[in-house]
């Protein structure tokens, strides 16, 4: 599928459920109660009829995010489904997660032949992270992580970047991940959900890590490229792969290949736009029809987002937990 501006759309990101066993403070506060009904949910039969679909379309790459997917009652059999559409045009199935459950599900996701996950890690300090993500054990997410690598996952870090919090864990989480053999990505974190504090207050620029990171360890450029938007290095010391994603200091829209799906069957063809299609609304029409309207969809996905960390947000009742990390 190609867009009005070019841009080759090929990569979905699909949330299962907008639940979490963890409430990070940057992406679902304990204070948000914006849930969608149970009732609304996407049902098995729907995300795999939406997925079908969208394959058929080009889709080639499938990320399946939440919330927390591996929550999910029945996330299992849905990653047996979508595997075996690899017969038919998906190239790749991907996840992330925040680490609680791979203890349980590690060796399953490996037996599928899923490859790669990404997992959401901000803080190597238990404290911290207690703090930081409302109660959460940090060795059970290790235990899952370790177990994650047991298991042959190509695991990616993700530490999204908060100033006065995690920036003095940089140089002790680049090293954590060499010593792993662990690839990892810093994001600065995005104005998506209206929170109680000043967006501007939390934000630290992946420039900031990246300095810090050279100046111990070096740092080169390197052609690798992800199925996300990361730009990707390599230390000289270590000789690891780190990425930096930069949605507001030097965003990525003109090369954006995605659209997600948030688990009430919402479309959002770009996550920094209010503008979506309800697929709901259109499951009652026969398969044709629905491409026919996709299609369109997709064709007229926004330019670029307009985020600025200094800003009031525009998205407000929509965090990325509903949206799909």
């Amino acid at each position: 599928m190609i867009d009005k501006f070019g841009r080759k759309v090929n990569y979905l990101r699909l949330s299962v459920t907008d639940r979490c066993d963890l409430r990070c403070n940057y992406c679902m506060p304990k204070k948000n109660t914006f849930l969608y009904p149970k009732s609304e949910i996407l049902s098995l039969n729907d995300l795999k009829r939406i997925t079908r679909i969208l394959i058929s379309l080009g889709i080639k790459k499938i990320r399946v995010t939440g919330g927390e997917p591996l929550i999910r009652k029945d996330i299992g059999e849905f990653l047996e489904y979508i595997c075996s559409l690899k017969q038919k045009g998906l190239e790749e199935v991907l996840i992330t997660t925040n680490g609680t459950q791979l203890k349980k599900y590690a060796k399953k996701i490996s037996d599928l032949g899923i490859k790669k996950i990404n997992i959401s890690l901000d803080s190597l300090n238990s404290k911290k992270f207690k703090f930081l993500t409302n109660g959460g054990n940090l060795t059970e997410v290790l235990n899952g992580i370790y177990e994650a690598k047991k298991n042959k996952l190509d695991v990616k870090i993700n530490t999204v970047l908060l100033k006065d919090f995690n920036e003095n864990e940089i140089l002790k989480m680049v090293k954590w991940c060499a010593d792993n053999n662990f690839k990892q990505t810093f994001i600065e974190v995005m104005p998506v959900g209206k929170l109680n504090l000043q967006r501007s207050n939390q934000f630290l620029p992946v420039s900031f890590a990246k300095e810090k990171i050279k100046k111990e360890f070096g740092l080169d450029p390197i052609f690798f490229k992800s199925n996300g938007p990361s730009r990707y290095f390599k230390t000289n010391k270590l000789s690891n792969i780190i990425g930096f994603i930069s949605p507001l200091t030097d965003n990525f829209c003109s090369t954006c290949n995605r659209i997600r799906v948030t688990s009430n069957g919402v479309l959002y063809p770009c996550l920094g736009d209010n503008g979506s299609t309800n697929l709901v609304d259109l499951l009652k029409f026969d398969d044709n029809d629905i491409s026919k309207k996709l299609k369109n969809v997709i064709f007229n996905k926004p330019e670029k987002h307009l985020f600025s960390i200094n800003d009031k947000t525009y998205i407000n009742n929509r965090y990325m937990n509903t949206t799909g990390g």
